[in-house]
C-alpha cells in the first residue's frame, strides 16, 4: 500500500516536472531560465553571453518569488526564492553600529544611518548577522537579518544614493 501511494506521488511529480532541485542562490547571475534574480522578487532578463541586461527590472505578482525555473515566478509557499533577501544590505542596524554588506562582510556605522569605509569580514564559517551584537554568527535564527548576496555592496554606491534621496527630500 505504501509502495503503491510512493509510486503515486513520485508519477504525479515526473508528470508535472516540480521534482526538487538543489541550487545555490546567487543574485544578479543568469541562471538556466535566462533570467537574473536581483532579490526575492525581482530579475532582469539575460540575453546571451550569461550577462543581465539591466535597463528593464521586472517584478513577480504579490505573493510569487523569482525561481531558476522556466515560469520564472513561482509560489512563495511551495519554493524558495533563487536569490534571498537583499533589503537589508548596507543597511546599518537598530542601534547603527554596523550594516551587513554581504553574507560574510560589514561595515561599521558609527552612529549613523550610512556606513562608513571601514569594513570587516566575517571569520570563516560564520554570517553577518545584523540583528546581533555579534556582527557574524555561527548559525541564523528566524528574526536573523542578513544580506544575502556573495559580493559586498558598494559603500560608495550606498552614500550616493542617500545623497540623491536627502537632495529630492530636501527640494519637496
Amino acid at each position: 500500500m505504501v509502495f503503491k501511494f510512493l509510486t503515486f506521488l513520485l508519477a504525479v511529480f515526473l508528470t508535472n516536472g516540480i521534482l526538487y532541485k538543489p541550487v545555490l542562490a546567487v543574485c544578479n547571475e543568469c541562471q538556466d531560465n535566462h533570467v537574473a534574480c536581483v532579490n526575492e522578487t525581482s530579475y532582469y532578463m539575460c540575453f546571451g553571453e550569461g550577462i543581465p541586461n539591466t535597463k528593464q527590472l521586472f517584478t513577480c505578482p504579490d505573493g510569487m518569488v523569482c525561481t531558476y525555473l522556466p515560469t520564472i515566478c513561482f509560489q512563495r509557499s511551495t519554493l524558495p526564492a533563487s536569490c534571498g533577501d537583499t533589503s537589508s544590505c548596507g543597511v546599518c542596524n537598530a542601534n547603527q553600529v554596523f550594516a551587513c554588506t554581504s553574507r560574510t562582510t560589514f561595515a561599521f556605522c558609527f552612529g549613523a544611518t550610512i556606513p562608513s569605509d571601514v569594513v570587516g569580514n566575517c571569520p570563516k564559517g560564520t554570517i553577518c548577522d545584523a540583528s546581533s551584537p555579534n556582527f557574524c554568527v555561527d548559525e541564523l535564527m528566524p528574526n536573523s537579518i542578513v544580506c544575502d548576496q556573495i559580493e559586498p555592496v558598494s559603500i560608495m554606491d550606498l552614500k550616493r544614493m542617500n545623497g540623491l534621496k536627502n537632495e529630492i527630500e530636501f527640494k519637496k
